[in-house]
């Protein structure tokens, strides 16, 4: 019951449509073009590859020249799959999930997981003939994406922590987003939602501006607010090509995509996808070169994510350290309570609306503690 009530006191602050405007424009075509240009560049990503680890190292370098600290957590590929009558083997083989994160002002315990997976695969070629797997749109726009939705929010106020990941061995089974969901669920992470980006560069012909969200029942009202995000910010709908619904619902998830590792952990995800009916068909193919990717609609559908990922993650964020001095303590405490209770507030009292009520009340207050002695 004590549980409830304080979920309910810290319900995030929502930005209004204009906040949310003002940090899309900020989304570059040409840099998310640029990026996926050089994933293309390595001509293969395929699992266990040297072009692989190139890859891997140039995220790296991507996510650090935002500015931020790259981690890579390892996880063992054995897999022995069959696609397309040719058969992938694996048996201790080592690969990683690049990680890096925004931390949350206000809630840093709490987090958005972002993600992609950067390898590739042509099932049109035996495992020895995967020199030439180029995955353009499976998945380099995906991980273009989530390159760029990064760099937007390196310097945006979020009361939440967004990790952004880049996932290993998609392609042979889910396992890199496995391992890490699995490792969060055993350390106890309060992951809010989870969303994976996966092939979103060719437009249907069918309804050109539509893509597609997938989820599981439980789930659908978080669904909802991007579907809703994209309708309100872009010029792309969601859209299920099998039911013509909104959203591609399940008991259980598609099961075809990074997302579910994280709905069978019984964590929230949802899987974002091009206008999902029958896959485009250079989808794991050799010829799933550039051409494949329209990014303008690649883009749009970032935009349709991020927007959703602001409003959920509390932004525009307040700090709780009123006096600037980098850590959140007494004389903090001392500051908030001077416009504690306060129901009508004046401009330069607004940074203590922690929660963006309107007023300076015991919710505001909880925030502030979950604070206390934290170096921001």
């Amino acid at each position: 019951m004590a549980y409830s009530f304080l979920a309910l006191a810290v319900s995030p602050v929502q930005a209004s449509d204009d906040d949310i405007r003002d940090a899309l424009l900020r989304i570059n075509e040409d840099s998310m073009m640029a990026d996926v240009e050089q994933l293309v560049a390595f001509d293969t990503r395929f699992t266990g590859s040297d072009s692989n680890w190139a890859a891997v190292a140039w995220i790296v370098e991507r996510f650090e020249s935002m500015g931020y600290s790259a981690r890579l957590d390892s996880f063992e590929v054995n897999i022995s799959r069959r696609a397309n009558e040719n058969d992938y083997i694996f048996s201790g083989l080592t690969q990683v999930n690049v990680v890096a994160t925004r931390t949350g002002i206000l809630s840093p315990q709490r987090k958005i997981v972002l993600g992609a997976h950067y390898d590739s695969i042509s099932i049109d070629r035996p495992q020895s003939g995967q020199g030439v797997a180029p995955g353009a749109d499976d998945n380099a726009s995906g991980v273009a994406a989530i390159l760029e939705i990064a760099r937007v929010m390196k310097d945006l106020p979020l009361g939440m922590s967004v990790d952004f990941v880049m996932f290993g061995a998609e392609e042979l089974g889910l396992i890199g987003s496995s391992a890490y969901a699995h490792d969060a669920r055993e350390a106890g992470e309060e992951i809010v939602l989870m969303m994976g980006i996966d092939v979103i560069g060719t437009r249907s012909t069918v309804f050109p501006n539509a893509f597609t969200l997938d989820t599981s029942n439980p789930n659908v009202s978080l669904a909802e607010q991007f579907a809703d995000a994209a309708e309100t910010f872009t010029t792309v709908f969601s859209r299920d090509g099998t039911s013509n619904a909104r959203l591609m619902v399940s008991p259980v998830g598609c099961r075809c995509s990074d997302h579910q590792s994280f709905l069978d952990r019984g964590y929230p995800a949802i899987g974002v996808f091009q206008f999902f009916t029958n896959p485009a068909e250079h989808i794991n193919m050799s010829f799933d070169t550039i051409d494949k990717v329209d990014i303008v609609y690649a883009v749009e559908i970032t935009r349709a994510i991020m927007a959703g990922a602001l409003k959920i993650a509390g932004f525009p964020s307040q700090s709780p350290d009123f006096d600037g001095s980098g850590t959140v303590d007494f004389s903090d405490f001392l500051i908030f309570a001077d416009v504690f209770g306060s129901d009508f507030l004046e401009p330069d009292e607004e940074r203590f609306d922690l929660d963006g009520d309107g007023a300076v009340g015991f919710s505001d207050f909880l925030l502030f503690s979950e604070s206390f002695g934290r170096t921001l």
